[in-house]
């Protein structure tokens, strides 16, 4: 039986080596562009003396959520989104503000600052680079006051390894386990 479990440490020390030397070397990474949208203000006749209109303007929150899993906790991940477009801004916000939104079809009207960014917003200048945690986000656009909708191509790209403390935790706890496995194993042999 000690046989067994010597051998099971060795061969889970290996492991655990080599889960944490990939965690260390290689990233994932993905990229992509897509369309966001900034909604149009609307206007409403204002009183005929005095000859004012009034205008409201509104932000766009997207209609799918970003899910950032638990697990996400043990890695580093840096999101990069840039818009090349003037005049408008890219915020991110938790999922759970679209509350405070009407859908619209595939995403939410909601009124100009309404809604609480947790990165970017209206003093992003077409760059934002997030660490996200755990939880479910939505992307939020806005801008200029504008009558007209307005669409606009967001890239955005992701680099996630393991943390770099998790690794090395892991890499020196696999060695240990394997060094003890074949010490166990080594001493068995000999008797």
């Amino acid at each position: 039986m000690k046989k067994f479990f010597s051998i099971g440490m060795i061969i889970f020390g290996v492991l655990l080596v080599i889960f944490s030397s990939l965690g260390i070397t290689q990233d994932l990474s993905d990229a992509d562009t897509v369309d966001a949208m900034l909604p149009p203000c609307t206007v409403e006749d204002g009183l005929p003396f005095v000859g004012e209109d009034e205008i409201t303007c509104y932000w766009g929150m997207s209609g799918e959520v970003l899910e950032i899993p638990s697990e996400a906790i043990a890695a580093d991940v840096d999101v990069e989104i840039t818009w090349e477009k003037a005049g408008v801004w890219i915020g991110i916000a938790e999922a759970s503000e679209a509350s405070k939104c009407e859908l619209k079809g595939d995403y939410y009207e909601c009124e100009k600052d309404s809604v609480n960014m947790i990165a970017g917003g209206p003093s992003s200048d077409g760059k934002i680079t997030w660490q996200p945690v755990p939880g479910e986000y939505r992307f939020v656009a806005g801008g200029d006051d504008s009558q007209t909708l307005q669409q606009f191509d967001v890239d955005w790209s992701y680099q996630a390894s393991l943390k770099s403390t998790l690794a090395i935790s892991l890499l020196f706890t696999g060695l240990t386990l394997a060094i003890i496995g074949a010490v166990m194993w080594y001493k068995m042999r000999i008797r």
